[in-house]
């Protein structure tokens, strides 16, 4: 019996000596750092169909309803939330006319955000909403300043837009900047000039002039609008205007 219980008193001890050292290991150890992200349900976007069961529409609205309550605890917690282009595009393959998440996630992203899950998320509701200048004209933005600098189809998106009366005229105007940006650059200002040239846009000069800056790179509107004034002018050739703005390209090459 007291062989027992000694037996008991060496546990015994044995536990307490484990405890304290590791009291002791988590005093001495340095705090870790806090892990900053908003909790939600994230599911696979694949496997968004089938949990839903068919309520398409429901399921859609909670998932969102999900990622904007996660979002939204970044602004009261200081915590993180990377999943909502995610939680947007599971929502909106389930209902492609949900319209609140292509808006919302294109209008918190920075265009010169380099993470880019929200561009599958924009082609679908650029797909879905072809006549919403506003939603178009921001994923032109996105296109064209994110990753990959897709001016290309930046300017697909807004072409149609040309002609819309019901957008504002600078926004009509925006196909033609992209465009240009498209294109090498010596093809660019050839276009530019010949557009100088028209008549028709003879009251344009100055926004030829900003659309020339953008693809030479350079600030100096200023200089660059005298050139294509002294050409329209006729006081210069357009050869001659050509090298001169040739010559004030800062990059060689469109980005």
């Amino acid at each position: 019996m007291f062989l027992f219980k000694k037996q008991y008193v060496k546990l015994l001890l044995a536990a307490i000596v484990a405890v304290l050292l590791a009291f002791f290991g988590f005093y001495k150890s340095p705090n870790l750092p806090e892990i900053k992200e908003a909790s939600a349900f994230v599911p696979r976007t694949e496997a968004a169909k089938w949990m839903s069961l068919g309520y398409n529409s429901a399921a859609a609205s909670l998932f969102w309803i999900g990622g904007i309550i996660a979002y939204s605890e970044t602004m009261f917690d200081g915590k993180t939330f990377k999943w909502l282009s995610h939680l947007a595009d599971a929502s909106t393959r389930l209902d492609s006319l949900f319209k609140t998440p292509y808006t919302f996630v294109v209008a918190i992203t920075a265009n010169s955000e380099p993470d880019t899950a929200d561009y599958i998320l924009l082609r679908r509701g650029i797909e879905a909403f072809p006549d919403d200048w506003r939603l178009a004209v921001s994923s032109a933005f996105r296109f064209a300043n994110g990753p990959g600098k897709d001016y290309a189809y930046a300017a697909k998106i807004m072409k149609p837009f040309e002609g819309d009366t019901s957008a504002p005229e600078h926004i009509r105007g925006i196909a033609r900047t992209f465009e240009l940006r498209s294109m090498p650059i010596n093809i660019a200002i050839a276009q530019i000039i010949d557009d100088c040239l028209n008549p028709d846009y003879k009251a344009f000069q100055r926004g030829l002039a900003i659309k020339a800056a953008r693809v030479l790179n350079n600030s100096e509107i200023g200089k660059i609008e005298s050139i294509l004034s002294d050409m329209a002018k006729q006081k210069i050739e357009p050869q001659a205007a050509f090298a001169e703005l040739m010559q004030m390209n800062v990059i060689p090459s469109n980005p």
